[in-house]
């Protein structure tokens, strides 16, 4: 396998097994285990809605970051509409400034010719790296190509790798959470409707990857939820203005579905307002993935949502620096993991909502990986 290949999505909070059929309920379990313990399914769902004890930062040294100093990045995601990528670039700026690296950000805005103009941008004007967030290699192919002909490595995080394409000495690709936030959330709601839910999922379009995301979850029902109805409403950033009807049609359409899943929090408000136009508010519960603050503010607030699944986001800004750096400088990227967590209306009272905690990263593990990322860039 090409050393470049090695950094493979995880998560460390999402158990490995599957138990079939289990609702999880306290009468499922074995005499011997105490009163009010969950097991099965049910205590799979308990772990991932708790932090992690440590983030999984890498150990090999980066010995001449300094070396870096004065050279810029572009940070290319798909759409600025999503609120994780504002954290990541945020946080990916401030992991960037530990060893005097610019950063510059420009909007794919949902396209291919916007994101491929982005791309052409930055090599134009000569960047070190190219860091783009959800963008599938195949929408901006001749963009890429011309980067890494002209000697700017691309990385490409939240996406899935492009086998046509394989990773070489210009090019890495960093997957992320989004099948590990379908499944967690295909458990949750597994266990909470005992094993009967009617799910609506807003898919996202932008490439290939979100359709293997969602069937990552589908794969959690079909093992541990065969009785459960999946149907698949598919939404594009490109076309947002279309969501809410897109939604509201859907729902009549299908007037059993019990629960109604925005896959990405850019979707979670016009997909809210599709539920309100089909007049079922009251009987759907709402459930998001790519969760940030406005969404845990609105888990909080028992408006709609009832569960919501992240990814750490602010962790992921200092893996996509670590990569890039070991990139340019021609060194072997290490295994990367980036953590999931999720968050219910019963364990949300535990996370603290403010938009400092959501930079630091605590929401899914101590805040000590920056301080664990500069000393093995040796600039502590």
């Amino acid at each position: 396998m090409n050393p470049r290949m090695v950094a493979t999505v995880g998560t460390l909070l999402i158990a490995a097994a599957l138990t079939a059929c289990d609702s999880g309920t306290d009468a499922d379990a074995p005499a011997s285990t105490p009163a009010g313990e969950k097991t099965g399914l049910a205590a799979e769902v308990d772990k991932l809605t708790r932090p992690l004890d440590a983030y999984p930062v890498p150990t090999a040294k980066i010995d001449n970051a300094r070396s870096l100093a004065g050279k810029t990045v572009y940070y290319v995601p798909i759409t600025m509409q999503s609120p994780q990528f504002k954290v990541t670039l945020s946080t990916l700026t401030k992991a960037f400034d530990t060893v005097g690296i610019k950063v510059q950000s420009c909007d794919g805005k949902g396209t291919p010719t916007d994101v491929s103009a982005c791309i052409t941008q930055a090599t134009d004007r000569k960047a070190a790296a190219i860091v783009t967030d959800a963008v599938p290699y195949v929408i901006a192919a001749n963009a890429f190509g011309a980067a890494q002909a002209a000697g700017v490595p691309v990385i490409i995080s939240n996406q899935i790798p492009d086998n046509a394409r394989p990773a070489s000495k210009t090019l890495a690709y960093i997957p992320a959470g989004g099948g590990p936030m379908q499944e967690a959330l295909a458990k949750w709601v597994t266990v909470d409707s005992g094993g009967t839910a009617k799910v609506l999922i807003n898919q996202g379009t932008d490439g290939p990857a979100p359709a293997v995301f969602v069937g990552q979850g589908k794969a959690v029902y079909e093992q541990s939820c065969p009785n459960c109805k999946i149907t698949i409403n598919q939404v594009s950033s490109a076309n947002f203005s279309l969501i809410p009807s897109s939604t509201s049609s859907a729902l009549l359409k299908n007037p059993d579905i019990t629960y109604v899943e925005s896959q990405f929090e850019q979707y979670l408000q016009p997909t809210q307002t599709g539920v309100q136009q089909a007049s079922k508010i009251g009987s759907v519960k709402g459930l998001t993935g790519s969760v940030q603050l406005g969404g845990l503010q609105a888990l909080a607030s028992k408006n709609f949502l009832n569960a919501a699944a992240g990814q750490a986001s602010a962790f992921q800004g200092w893996v996509d620096a670590d990569a890039a750096m070991r990139l340019i400088l021609g060194t072997e990227l290490p295994q990367y993991t980036i953590p999931v967590r999720l968050f219910t209306r019963e364990s949300i009272g535990s996370v603290k909502l403010t938009a400092e905690a959501e930079q630091s990263g605590e929401w899914y593990g101590p805040t000590t990986f920056t301080d664990e990322f500069k000393k093995i860039w040796g600039v502590s």
